[in-house]
């Protein structure tokens, strides 16, 4: 029986483990490259890039270890049968509950392996994220600009000089395009002269024009001797901010307090609290689910099985994440709206389990 137990856990382990890596490196290597533009914009080092991937690879693990758990069960029950072990196991006197021991096992395992995750790592490395992009952000904006370059500063500016100056904290420019991206307008300024007080974000030019596109296509030209503004660097000029996802649970506690007054952002937080709790609870649902249907499917075809397994997880999913927009809007009070999603899915797969063993007497397409 030990043998058994332990062979049973070892290939659920070996299948999560080589679904989990598959799917981590795929999703990572897509959503780093989308990303990769904004970051260049920051001029990171090759260091800071290989960082910018691992953190992404960590922060994904709450959404691929529960699939990859899931489909790491479907294709292991699925190849005991391809290859006759189930009818092995079953001819020497196993049934069908002594394969939920193991699995029980399995889930626990994964859940506490989730629940650490979600709980603890992936805040702390959206918080790293966040601190990360801040850094380069700030460090760019204080460093001497480069010569006869167009050097992106922030999200929102792209500056072109063609001699710079730095003494002590003040940059000196001469010749210089500053190019403004806005939501409502976009607008270029040229100078002969320019002066940055990067500490202050205060940007003096002299000599220039400036030109200014709307969105209704009209163009405004403005003449000045001298023009100062401030440089509103996201993540620089609003310091360190952290969002709901990015803080632990003790400071979403705290934030829950500070923002009671604020029933939208209470809901917000509120439902970001209960989902620590609830999400790793997922793992359970479904790692039984895709036990289940690999146990009972007809079909020997792999790619109709991974089709199905990846069918289901994203109902359930969807379905999870519909309950969490429902809670974050206020309209059903969170613990009670994930709590009722939970008991429904467990309901029906209650009815399922008893429809199969019950209804069916076992039959088990081998």
């Amino acid at each position: 029986m030990k043998t058994f137990f332990r062979y049973q856990v070892k290939e659920y382990l070996f299948y999560t483990t080589l679904f989990f890596l598959l799917f981590s490196f795929i999703i990572t290597l897509v959503k780093g490259i989308f990303g990769l533009q904004k970051l260049f914009e920051l001029n990171p080092s090759l260091k800071e890039v290989f960082l910018y991937f691992g953190l992404l690879f960590l922060q994904l693990i709450s959404f691929t270890l529960p699939l990859a758990a899931f489909l790491g069960v479907m294709f292991a029950v699925h190849r005991f049968k391809e290859e006759r072990e189930l009818l092995g196991f079953f001819s020497l006197g196993f049934r069908v509950k002594d394969f939920l021991k193991p699995l029980l096992f399995f889930i626990c395992f994964v859940f506490l392996l989730l629940f650490l995750s979600h709980f603890y790592v992936v805040p702390y490395v959206k918080k790293l994220q966040k601190i990360m992009k801040f850094e380069l952000t700030k460090r760019q904006f204080e460093e001497p600009l480069t010569e006869k370059k167009a050097v992106p500063i922030g999200e929102s500016y792209v500056i072109y000089v063609e001699k710079t100056k730095k003494e002590k904290d003040v940059q000196e420019f001469e010749r210089v395009v500053l190019l403004e991206k806005g939501l409502e307008k976009k607008q270029v300024f040229l100078a002969e002269k320019g002066r940055l007080y990067p500490k202050e974000g205060i940007f003096t030019l002299y000599q220039g024009e400036g030109f200014s596109l709307s969105k209704d296509k009209s163009v405004e030209v403005l003449k000045f001797g001298e023009y100062q503004f401030a440089l509103v660097i996201k993540g620089v000029s609003q310091a360190l901010e952290f969002g709901r996802g990015e803080l632990s649970f003790v400071e979403l506690k705290d934030k829950l307090k500070e923002v009671k007054t604020n029933r939208g952002q209470w809901f917000r937080y509120l439902t970001e609290y209960w989902d620590r709790v609830f999400y790793p609870l997922s793992v359970f649902l479904v790692v039984f689910q895709g036990f289940l249907t690999a146990l009972f499917i007809k079909s020997h075809n792999r790619i109709f099985l991974f089709l199905t397994a990846v069918a289901l997880y994203v109902v359930f999913y969807v379905g999870y994440q519909f309950c969490q927009s429902l809670a974050e809007n206020g309209k059903v009070y969170p613990p009670l709206n994930f709590g009722l999603f939970y008991v429904s899915v467990g309901v029906l797969l209650l009815i399922e389990t008893w429809f199969l063993f019950k209804k069916r007497h076992y039959r088990i397409y081998l």
